[in-house]
């Protein structure tokens, strides 16, 4: 409880001088202090995983690294003792990237687990404001954000991620069984050639949903592993991976499948619509 009041504190004390700097002061942000268990493997996360840079410890005191994060601004992690450290998303810090799919693709690579506002894992959550974000922790449990702020993105990025979205949204109308919405993202000249390696069109685009569902009494979920998108001006195709995951009461996985999946999005005057895909168990 200590360690998340001080980082509330000092959270709330960033703003308190974001607060007084409007109001003339000439007070400005120096540097987060976290409460951590292992210093020296906290310290070799954030310079292996964040690429930021060890700075003199001005302390000079023992359990005690400080790293750069730019500017005058610093990190100082702090080990006093064994501590219990467990805190919400809600608690955070922010780092900004330039090339925010070139960080996803390093955090993959590097096997370190990520998630969206919500909590679901390899994906990345859109503001209102079109800023990308995810969000993973530190060995200590701390949950660090990076996000697109201030990233130049292209117009293919912007398509590629819109395109993304829809995709997202696929698995949640399939989760949700909302046949409705899942049917408004097929263009009525579709044709697929799914695994179940029956070729058909949008008026049996559902039948594999009820198929799956039934006779099943354990609980769906899914994750995506997104791979790349091909944006040809108001053509995109799109590869990915989808682990359809079913659990029982008490969260025991009993079935799990990977299947390949592609998907051709055409821009129309209806929005992106899917015109032809295909899938196959991995």
């Amino acid at each position: 409880m200590k360690k998340i009041l001080f980082l509330l504190f000092t959270i709330t004390y960033i703003g308190c001088l974001h607060a007084q700097d409007n109001a003339g002061s000439s007070l400005s942000f120096n540097h987060l202090a976290l409460l951590v268990q292992d210093v020296d493997r906290s310290a070799e996360f954030y310079k292996k995983v964040l690429g930021l840079n060890e700075i003199a410890n001005g302390a000079n005191v023992t359990g005690m690294r400080w790293l750069s994060l730019g500017g005058n601004m610093e990190l100082h992690l702090i080990s006093i003792g064994n501590k219990n450290i467990k805190i919400d998303t809600s608690i955070h810090f922010a780092l900004a990237t330039k090339n925010f799919n070139a960080f996803i693709n390093r955090m993959i690579e590097m096997n370190i687990p990520f998630e969206d506002t919500d909590g679901k894992p390899k994906t990345f959550n859109i503001r209102a404001d079109g800023v990308q974000q995810i969000y993973f922790k530190d060995p200590d449990g701390y949950w660090v954000e990076v996000n697109s702020v201030g990233e130049s993105s292209t117009s293919v990025d912007k398509i590629k991620n819109e395109i993304w979205q829809l995709e997202e949204d696929y698995w949640k109308y399939v989760k949700n069984k909302d046949f409705k919405s899942y049917l408004s993202l097929w263009d009525d000249q579709f044709i697929g050639y799914p695994s179940t390696n029956k070729i058909s069109g949008k008026d049996h685009i559902t039948d594999w949903i009820t198929e799956m569902y039934k006779g099943k009494k354990s609980n769906f979920n899914y994750e995506l592993t997104r791979h790349i998108e091909n944006v040809f001006d108001d053509i995109v195709i799109v590869l990915y991976d989808a682990t359809q995951i079913w659990t029982n009461d008490k969260k025991e996985v009993v079935e799990k499948l990977t299947y390949k999946l592609t998907h051709t999005w055409k821009k129309t005057n209806k929005g992106w619509l899917i015109i032809g895909g295909m899938g196959a168990k991995k």
